[in-house]
């Protein structure tokens, strides 16, 4: 009798995800393949970045995409899937084991709102069009060693945010500056910047995220002022 093939169909802008039960770390390579084939790192050694503050660490999963929704493009069977903290902290997002590998499904597309809200008692709306609606927890995928960030999300290369200032009376002390220059590593195709590219933005909006004691510097394409 032969074995029947099982396909697995999640819903259209869904993507399931397997997460290894053990040594899940090593799916996947801190070096990745730039658009031009220079090897460069795609997470930054927490010890080797100076200038990371622990009290906002939080934490990114990696996983291997097994099955893709029909709305979803740019994704894979077989990719490696960076996924948000929030995805394995949580049960919400499990929908089974196999093998003692964890099956999750998540929401592989970000949506907007399309209309304003009502306006609420307080004459304010609650969001207006062109607002996130829902945000996906998938913030891109590697192939084949090349990156690739998803929407909304653009990855920068992690820089030192601090600097030393003297002030008048010979002190010295370390501030990060409120804007900053950073090169990006990967963006998507709605980004209007792209892999290489320098661009102009506020520190604050840029977040750090952590994988296996490494870190990935990621800003929402939104929060881009500039490209230089």
């Amino acid at each position: 009798m032969k074995k029947q093939q099982v396909v697995i169909k999640p819903n259209p802008n869904k993507i399931l995800i397997k997460i290894p039960r053990a040594n899940w770390n090593s799916l996947f390579s801190k070096w990745i393949k730039t658009p031009e084939g220079k090897e460069v790192e795609l997470f930054i050694d927490i010890a080797e970045a100076s200038g990371f503050d622990r009290k906002f660490q939080q934490n990114v999963s990696v996983g291997m995409v097994v099955a893709v929704g029909e709305n979803v493009e740019g994704v894979i069977p077989g990719d490696m899937a960076i996924i948000d903290y929030i995805v394995t902290g949580s049960d919400d997002y499990t929908v089974g084991f196999v093998k003692g590998d964890r099956i999750v499904c998540v929401d592989a597309i970000t949506t907007y709102h399309k209309e304003d809200s009502i306006v609420n008692l307080n004459g304010m709306n609650t969001y207006k069009e062109g607002d996130f609606d829902e945000i996906s927890p998938l913030y891109g995928i590697v192939r084949n060693k090349v990156a690739y960030s998803r929407e909304p999300y653009v990855f920068l290369f992690h820089e030192d945010p601090t600097k030393m200032v003297v002030s008048e009376n010979g002190l010295s002390r370390q501030i990060v500056e409120e804007f900053c220059t950073r090169t990006v590593m990967a963006s998507n195709e709605k980004s209007i910047a792209k892999a290489g590219d320098k661009i102009r933005c506020n520190s604050n909006d840029i977040t750090e995220r952590i994988v296996n004691n490494c870190t990935l510097s990621v800003i929402f394409q939104q929060d881009i002022i500039a490209v230089l």
